[in-house]
């Protein structure tokens, strides 16, 4: 049970990323599921309550810290709510990794949307310019992907693991 409700989880981060493209939004209730997805698999690994809370404690510091980062206007309020789902799911073991692989594929996803401004404004070819006009910088940077995509081995090495002990 544990590993279908893993990759029905790794499924809806590659939605959310996906409608982060196109849309430029997160939908709550897929960010929903992927953190109640979590307690579901908490119950069935058996998890102890004191495991549980160390999830939900760094669940609600990444969401405080992206709380920040809103009201900076450096990040969008899905990306705040999708980072506090994502972050349930790592816990404390694997808070750090996957601050780290954020990161790093937020630097890639920001390159692209950079890159991908760039051929929309400057392509001679009216094709290109639509290929990357979805991912343009000039309608914001879709940080869900990057959020994702850094949750992704995470959610993979839960699935592999069968359940949430690490």
């Amino acid at each position: 049970m544990q590993q279908i409700a893993c990759a029905v989880t790794i499924a809806l981060l590659v939605s959310l990323a996906w409608f982060d493209v196109v849309h430029r939004r997160l939908p709550n209730t897929l960010i929903g599921v992927v953190a109640l997805l979590y307690f579901l698999v908490a119950v069935f690994a058996k998890e102890p309550l004191s495991a549980v809370a160390a999830h939900v404690a760094v669940a609600l510091l990444a969401f405080l810290v992206g709380a920040l980062l809103f009201a900076a206007r450096m990040l969008g309020g899905g990306d705040v709510k999708f980072a506090a789902a994502v972050f349930l799911w790592s816990g404390a073991s694997l808070a750090w990794p996957t601050f780290v692989l954020i990161s790093l594929a937020g630097l890639v996803v920001a390159l692209i949307a950079l890159t991908a401004g760039w051929l929309v404004r400057r392509s001679p070819s009216a094709r290109l310019a639509g290929l990357a006009r979805p991912w343009a910088a000039t309608r914001g940077v879709p940080y869900g992907v990057a959020i994702a995509l850094g949750a992704l081995p995470i959610l993979a090495l839960r699935m592999l693991a069968g359940g949430m002990t690490l």
